[in-house]
């Protein structure tokens, strides 16, 4: 008998990196969509309404509809700047930028496809058609990536968050709570008097997964540079210099660069710091899992191709940029598809072709992800179906948790365990999809489902970052510890915890606040949702068990010295925990799965030496304060 209520083996759970977007306004052929512009009086919003679009890889051709879900930007922000292009000085020209709205950031209260509204209000009177020259750019929190195959209106309706969770053994989703004031009022009784609904919170999710890359180390940390061979499958150059925070880049030709290709920008310079605490002086990473000595890298930063515009070279990205590139960078494309190239596959021995390795480090920034969520009651898709109630109703419910930051996160192991990774994290708002609300259709969105739609192929468990023959977790045997210059013998269990001062902040901003049904896909257009989320100062610290063959370590903790790699200049303070997945076959050196985190600085402040109870083995725990950490990693995925 088909089941009548939610069962938890038919939920789906999917994510991808938040990025923004970049419009070009104008209607001739170096624009991507006119824009008219209207300010009811009395309105605290602005009604932008797009008109003869050009690009129709972000716009649907004739309909001038902007490809993302019905209100999934509710609570984006954007603002308003100029393109810098042969237009922008034009007399006839209306600088948006400069007409009191240059430095105001706008926050998006609604979107129905071929209109957008924002709020505050424009300082700028009604403009029934934008000159070229100007730019309307989505910024990334909040922002998922758009799907460049969906179709305004119908059941296609999506968002391209179809990147694999990792094997996840529990989770938690960060449930919409209201925060409701509740009054009693002095000479009314004993009861409650008033209740009034305040803000609407998105916190408390959770996941942990047995880690088979280090991939989610990314979210936890902030920033990611990778090294890989040379010769993509497509050579070009950034034919204009890019900022970072862009989500998009022109390049020199997009000729056999095709959607889902990654790219990698390969710039020499300036080199980026990768440490904070001290000048950069021990010199540059050189890509390898074997260099544990640096202070600096060089910025190649690796993409997905998530659309092309089909009017000149522009790609779109599935991620911002976090640095700054100059005109003429070499750009080197990777084709999933060719065996020469990235992606990467293991191969049949074990061993990995032309890996690709990976540097994360803590930073100023952490990247925002947006977290996808379906449950349904039977294992088809709602789209089946037209009829509420009918045979094939899955009574489908998709949310979206959007502007997703880690909060904080444990990584442990034991001796009879995989290398396990539990992460802490709080939405800023949930999108929900009410097409079942809606007359017609009944799911407005259409869900991811991992292995039976998204991943079903080889190319899309690649792009989906889950290749096959990379999806058993690195174990407890796969591991090694050095720790102040010498290799641990009797590690019986470690854990690693970190804290990123992450802040959801509710603010007063003037939003519109739209009256509320319950059918709203984002309720009260996003305006009791927080607006910002705000990284503050980390804290790391690591316990580690052993079993005492040496009292070394008690007396390195009794010193109360500080081991550091920056002051003595070598790496034999340093602690360095390696993972490196068993292969079959023949094994060729640098060819395998691994994973390196590295602490160059800290304290051991404990190093207790107890006598057992049991009359047994000495045991130790371990207590290392670090003031940050560095991870290396090697594997198959062109970008975390």
């Amino acid at each position: 008998m088909p089941s009548t209520v939610y069962k938890g083996d038919l939920a789906e759970v999917s994510f991808a990196p938040e990025v923004g977007l970049k419009l070009r306004i104008g209607t001739d052929s170096a624009s991507d969509v006119g824009l008219e512009i209207a300010t009811v009086a009395g309105n605290d919003f602005t009604t932008l309404t797009f008109k003869a679009e050009v690009n129709t890889t972000l716009f649907e051709s004739g309909a001038h509809k902007l490809k993302f879900p019905k209100n999934m930007l509710v609570g984006s922000q954007l603002v308003f700047t100029a393109s810098g292009g042969a237009n922008a000085d034009d007399i006839d020209t209306v600088d948006l930028a400069d007409t009191g709205n240059g430095g105001r950031v706008f926050t998006i209260v609604e979107n129905s496809q071929t209109t957008m509204k924002i709020s505050p209000p424009m300082l700028t009177p009604d403009i029934g058609t934008v000159g070229p020259g100007n730019v309307l750019q989505i910024l990334p929190y909040k922002t998922p990536p758009m799907d460049v195959g969906m179709t305004a209106g119908t059941a296609t309706e999506s968002v391209h968050t179809d990147q694999f969770l990792g094997i996840a053994s529990a989770l938690t989703l960060p449930e919409t709570k209201v925060d409701l004031k509740r009054f009693h009022v002095v000479g009314l009784g004993r009861d409650v008097s008033v209740q009034v609904p305040g803000k609407i919170t998105n916190e408390g999710g959770s996941f942990e997964v047995a880690m088979h890359t280090a991939r989610w180390l990314k979210y936890c940390l902030g920033h990611e540079l990778i090294h890989s061979p040379n010769g993509g499958s497509v050579a070009t150059t950034l034919s204009s210099a890019t900022l970072a925070g862009d989500s998009s880049i022109i390049v020199a030709s997009k000729n056999n660069i095709e959607v889902n290709d990654y790219i990698e920008i390969r710039d020499d310079a300036p080199l980026v710091p990768v440490v904070s605490d001290h000048e950069p002086d021990g010199g540059t990473w050189d890509g390898t899992l074997t260099d544990f000595e640096f202070d600096n890298a060089k910025p190649h930063e690796a993409r997905r191709v998530i659309g092309i515009s089909e009017n000149d070279n522009t790609l779109y990205l599935d991620e911002p940029l976090l640095y700054p590139h100059a005109a003429s960078t070499d750009v080197e494309v990777r084709d999933p598809n060719t065996s020469a190239s990235l992606p990467v596959i293991v191969s049949s021995t074990g061993t990995i072709t032309n890996p690709v390795t990976h540097l994360i480090f803590s930073r100023s920034t952490q990247p925002s992800f947006a977290l996808e969520v379906s449950q349904r009651r039977r294992d088809m898709d709602s789209d089946e179906t037209s009829v509420d109630g009918g045979v094939g109703d899955t009574k489908e419910l998709t949310r979206v948790f959007r502007g997703c930051k880690v909060t904080d996160f444990t990584l442990t192991t034991d001796n009879d365990a995989a290398l396990r990774l539990a992460v802490n994290f709080n939405a800023a708002l949930c999108y929900t999809d009410t097409g079942r609300l809606e007359t017609s259709p009944i799911t407005r969105y259409s869900s991811h489902r991992m292995f039976d739609d998204t991943a079903a192929t080889e190319q899309g468990r690649i792009n989906s970052g889950i290749a096959k023959g990379t999806q058993k977790p690195f174990m407890f045997y796969n591991g090694s510890i050095n720790l102040a210059g010498q290799q641990v013998a009797q590690v019986l269990n470690f854990t690693l915890t970190g804290q990123t001062g992450m802040q959801a902040f509710h603010t007063i901003n003037g939003q519109h606040q739209a009256t509320s049904a319950y059918g709203d896909q984002v309720p009260f257009a996003g305006a009791r949702n927080a607006t910002l989320m705000v990284e503050g100062q980390t804290s790391y610290e690591m316990t580690m068990e052993i079993g005492v063959d040496d009292p070394l370590f008690y007396h390195k903790m009794r010193s109360g010295v500080e081991f550091s790699v920056n002051s003595e200049n070598s790496t034999t303070n340093q602690i360095r925990i390696e993972f490196e997945k068993n292969l079959t076959g023949s094994t060729a050196a640098g060819a395998s799965e691994k994973m390196v985190i590295l602490i160059d600085d800290y304290y051991i402040i404990e190093a207790p030496l107890q006598i057992p109870e049991d009359k047994g083995m000495v045991k130790s725990t371990l207590k290392i304060m670090p003031k940050a950490i560095k991870v290396l990693a090697r594997d198959t995925l062109p970008k975390y």
